[in-house]
């Protein structure tokens, strides 16, 4: 009973300063949810991560997207002491990546984990609006365990609703190079999981991966998506690259983006830095999302 009424204390904690934390940075403050995924800068931050944050500030981003939450610490940190650090430096927590695994699922229960509730109530801690999923822990070739994941998402997303959480899924390259029934695996599980409680991080490189193009999903499901990956992919390395300097047509991508969809949280990332180092790289690439228009 003492731990069922530690996490029901820690969850109203959590919704209390998701609560006030809207209130502070509503729309109304930045016309841009503009962020730099962590997983960008991972070397420093395994170093030193809240030099890393306090450089990140310096850069002129408001807001950042954790990449690691291991044994429910980001970074080392507890949630509260994650949220301190980051509010001391002006940085904002609005979405994450976190893996939700098969383990995370009680299908006899139609529940998720206790363990799984305590990284919804930690994500509302750090004030996140979206807890972004990065994989899918179910056999993808599959169709009936793709249904039995997708069964999974849509409770734990109906959950984490009810607590003022949203979840999304970010692609990778795989749900474009596995197909079911003559359409992408990606296909299926858009028209499977339920818009109210599962929405989606488009990765546009990782789809470029697989060689689709990234407007062929922008216009045909416009209104799935609440965030991007902002990303530049040299399909001659196959690498991540500085933005503007890859092949991607980001002004057609951006500015469709901008105008027609629900996108709310803009996720600057770059995994090879060629010459630069990783925060030269995410300072550049800030530097250079800024001439699409983008102002935070």
């Amino acid at each position: 009973m003492k731990s069922k009424m530690n996490r029901r204390e820690a969850l109203a904690t959590g919704i209390a300063t998701f609560s006030a934390f809207m209130a502070m940075t509503g729309p109304s403050i930045r016309k841009y949810h503009i962020s730099v995924q962590l997983y960008s800068v991972r070397d420093d931050m395994k170093k030193d991560p809240v030099k890393t944050l306090s450089k990140i500030a310096e850069m002129g981003y408001r807001e950042v997207e954790p990449a690691s939450y291991v044994d429910h610490k980001i970074y080392g940190f507890t949630a509260p002491e994650f949220r301190k650090i980051t509010d001391d430096f002006g940085l904002s927590v609005l979405t994450s990546h976190t893996a939700f695994k098969k383990a995370h699922w009680l299908k006899d229960k139609n529940d998720i984990t206790d363990v799984y509730k305590k990284t919804i109530e930690d994500a509302l801690i750090t004030g996140q609006r979206m807890l972004v999923v990065p994989s899918f822990d179910w056999d993808k070739n599959n169709i009936e365990e793709v249904k039995k994941g997708i069964e999974a998402f849509n409770k734990m997303g109906e959950l984490a609703s009810n607590s003022g959480l949203e979840i999304g899924f970010h692609n990778h390259h795989q749900e474009f190079e596995i197909m079911h029934d003559g359409a992408y695996l990606y296909d299926f599980m858009l028209k499977e999981w339920d818009r109210r409680f599962i929405s989606q991080q488009l990765d546009i490189a990782n789809m470029s991966v697989a060689g689709v193009d990234p407007m062929v999903f922008l216009r045909k499901y416009p209104h799935y998506y609440s965030s991007i990956h902002v990303k530049d992919f040299d399909k001659n390395t196959k690498l991540s690259t500085h933005l503007g300097e890859g092949n991607l047509d980001l002004d057609t991508i951006l500015t469709f983006a901008k105008k027609n969809t629900q996108i709310q949280y803009w996720v600057i990332e770059q995994e090879d830095y060629g010459t630069k180092t990783p925060l030269d790289a995410v300072e550049y690439d800030l530097n250079r999302f800024k001439r699409f228009g983008f102002i935070g």
